[in-house]
């Protein structure tokens, strides 16, 4: 078997370890023009402060903003991702924190300043609040707990900056992103539906009010 076959292999044998399936499916219809989109709109619990429990030695991990020098590697590793969108996010003034293990990025992270840029939602930031998104874990490092433990390292980080305030959306297909942003006890603001066909027609309903 090919290198290229192991490692589509690997990718589908992941899908289903960790419940991205109906991801999947919903990332396909996409490409065809027809977008489903449920979604939880989360406010997270910024004065967390149980220290995340990961494989292996805390110590062997530091957390550090990362740069353009960056962004390649990253869009390189990371699926679904150009360097060139890294890099826009960037010039526009968000950040970009990572986890790295040797020097190696493992785990990252995005915080907007201005604007949440999740299509459905689109809307611009007070000064006391971020939007975080687009957690990140390379594959070899999966399954140790390593986006939990950068969300919490990421809070006092926030803080110093005078932001109280921390927005999120965890698609409701994305059943991996569910299992760690629960072990942080954040507060489910909104359940939503949206909506969108062949870039033409949007819809958006609230489901359920928490």
């Amino acid at each position: 078997m090919s290198k290229n076959k192991i490692s589509q292999y690997k990718r589908a044998i992941n899908k289903f370890r960790y419940g991205l399936v109906l991801q999947s499916i919903r990332n396909l219809l996409t490409k065809i023009g027809i977008v489903i989109t449920p979604y939880y709109w989360i406010k997270e619990n910024i004065s967390y402060t149980a220290i995340p429990e990961i494989k292996g030695s805390i110590s062997e991990y530091s957390v550090e903003f990362l740069e353009e020098k960056d962004m390649r590697v990253l869009s390189e590793n990371a699926r679904g991702y150009s360097e060139a969108e890294f890099m826009t996010r960037l010039r526009d003034g968000n950040l970009c924190l990572g986890l790295k293990h040797n020097d190696e990025v493992v785990t990252f992270m995005w915080i907007f300043l201005k604007r949440c840029d999740f299509m459905p939602v689109n809307i611009p930031l007070k000064r006391n609040e971020v939007y975080v998104s687009d957690m990140y874990t390379m594959e070899p490092y999966r399954g140790k707990n390593l986006a939990v433990y950068l969300r919490y390292r990421s809070y006092p980080i926030i803080k110093e900056m005078g932001r109280d305030t921390i927005f999120s959306v965890t698609e409701y297909f994305n059943t991996s992103a569910m299992k760690y942003k629960k072990k942080l006890n954040p507060t489910n603001l909104n359940l939503v539906l949206y909506i969108k066909l062949f870039n033409k027609f949007k819809w958006s309903y609230i489901i359920k009010t928490y």
